[in-house]
């Protein structure tokens, strides 16, 4: 759930709610505000910031106040006029159609690079590359789409477990090797049975890599890293997962570039050899696909 919804759906006292309604509607102008003076403008006290602070989990004040103006910055510059959930309509014409889902995707890929950072980035990168295998857990959808990270993993010999059955999923936690990670993917962050699995996955100490919203749920507290992705989809009212698809293989692609780059040469090479190899036989008719050794028989 988003902070903005979080604060705008609980109860809070009387004073706190004055505070509440004061920054909802002011939203990146209480960025240059003290408490001080954001207690004088709703006629309450400082403290009652830091309390309003505490019950939205956060450890201070400033803390809330940092995330708020965060998620307001991505919701006010990375939403554009195409509905993610509804992104054509009945009477859209077909060219119409591929030019706003082209739109959709290429916007959904700019919003999850934009919620990059170096630093997350980079704790994925060395936890991946510190263990001896992946465990990818992901239900519905998201499991068919991860399964190309997967693929392209195995290319470079780094070994990646997709637990294919969602009733199997809290065994494979459970008996997971300690020298290996696990990644998590869920858009809504409240999927019952992956969250179960993350308990297992803690118990046996394995770190693990979330990629879930930009909103506060429970699998990124759980985890040891977590990497947002485009948030604008309703959970079910829409058209299909265009826009969260979008940002999850390109996430997974990002890793998988970062892994792959940390060997570039060894890689590189151990991916031609083999394909080439193994893929002798194709050929092709478009000089721009075809391979410069490539020889027609």
């Amino acid at each position: 759930m988003l902070i903005r919804e979080r604060l705008e759906n609980f109860d809070f006292s009387n004073s706190e709610q004055k505070i509440v309604t004061y920054i909802l509607e002011k939203k990146a102008a209480i960025e240059e505000m003290t408490t001080k003076e954001i207690a004088e403008a709703t006629y309450t006290s400082p403290s009652t910031l830091v309390r309003i602070a505490h019950k939205m989990n956060f450890s201070g004040w400033s803390d809330l106040k940092e995330a708020f103006l965060k998620e307001e910055e991505y919701l006010q510059k990375h939403f554009s006029e195409i509905n993610a959930n509804l992104p054509f309509h009945r009477n859209d014409t077909i060219m119409s159609i591929a030019s706003k889902i082209a739109a959709l995707e290429k916007e959904s890929i700019d919003d999850t690079l934009s919620l990059i950072t170096h630093d997350d980035l980079q704790k994925a990168i060395q936890i991946i590359r510190k263990s001896s295998y992946t465990s990818l857990f992901a239900v519905s959808n998201n499991l068919l789409i991860t399964q190309e990270f997967q693929h392209n993993m195995s290319r470079i010999k780094k070994r990646v477990e997709i637990c294919l059955l969602q009733g199997e999923t809290i065994f494979k936690a459970h008996l997971a090797d300690p020298s290996s990670c696990a990644i998590i993917v869920s858009y809504s962050g409240e999927t019952s049975i992956l969250n179960e699995t993350i308990q297992y996955l803690k118990a046996n100490n394995i770190p693990i890599i979330a990629i879930t919203n930009i909103g506060d749920n429970t699998t990124a507290r759980l985890a040891d890293c977590v990497l947002r992705i485009c948030t604008r989809e309703k959970l079910y009212s829409k058209i299909a997962t265009f826009s969260t698809d979008s940002a999850i293989v390109y996430l997974l692609d990002v890793l998988y570039s970062c892994i792959f780059a940390l060997d570039y040469d060894a890689n590189l090479q151990l991916r031609i050899s083999t394909s080439k190899m193994i893929e002798a036989g194709r050929s092709s008719t478009v000089d721009i696909i075809k391979e410069e050794d490539h020889v027609s028989r």
